[in-house]
């Protein structure tokens, strides 16, 4: 299990100091949400600039708190388990080995882990007008080391839907076209997801724990192997 840790009472993003809520409180409590809800740990790494937060953290706790109300109504909800600070180095994300490197930082751990960002956009040039400000990645590649590794991606300039949007493509959702609907990359005005969708993220959300239980097994059979 990831050890718990704090963020102190203030901290500063982009140089001025700001009161930085505390993350694991931010859940939203409804009458919809039944004690059978599925639980989903979040495990968030805040990148830094010379050691100050790039993102503040009220608008990380926007995101969360935006994402349940989502999640309600569908028996989910996220919650705060950790918050990591990044090293430096890993404030703009734009290659395929950058995400790749923030991966080794996703263990198999049964959390999701989130990268607070302040740049994902691609170094392709024919990319450059459309900014990508949210990212869910996946491992599929043959390296041992990130085999079945995952997370998601969060850019300081996201909406406070983006996270939502994310977490739903690692519960197994697709795009949406309707302008209302959270998987819509054309989302506007109010928002939320579809009774179908929810069913399909509660068993994703199901699918993404066999995921790293099995990913841990084998890691430690790998491992197991190369100590023989």
């Amino acid at each position: 299990m990831v050890g718990m840790l704090a963020l102190p009472q203030m901290a500063q993003a982009r140089g001025r100091k700001r009161a930085v809520p505390n993350l694991r409180e931010s859940r939203v409590d409804r009458p919809s949400v039944r004690a059978t809800a599925v639980r989903v740990p979040v495990v968030i790494h805040m990148a830094t600039i010379e050691g100050i937060d790039a993102v503040a953290g009220a608008r990380v706790a926007r995101w969360v708190k935006r994402a349940n109300e989502a999640f309600a109504p569908h028996g989910i909800e996220v919650f705060v388990q950790d918050i990591k600070r990044l090293p430096t180095g890993y404030t703009d994300v734009r290659r395929s080995r950058q995400r790749r490197e923030l991966a080794v930082h996703a263990p198999h751990d049964g959390a999701v882990h989130l990268f607070v960002i302040e740049s994902l956009d691609t170094a392709k040039p024919f990319r450059a007008r459309r900014r990508v400000r949210g990212l869910h990645w996946r491992y599929l590649g043959i390296k041992r080391d990130l085999r079945r590794r995952e997370y998601v991606v969060v850019t300081r300039e996201a909406p406070d839907t983006t996270l939502a949007h994310e977490l739903g493509h690692l519960m197994g959702l697709g795009h949406a076209t309707r302008e209302d609907n959270i998987m819509c990359s054309c989302r506007k005005g109010t928002t939320g997801f579809t009774w179908d969708q929810g069913a399909s993220m509660r068993a994703g959300a199901g699918s993404f724990v066999t995921r790293q239980r099995q990913a841990r097994r084998a890691a430690r059979r790998w491992a197991d192997r190369r100590r023989r």
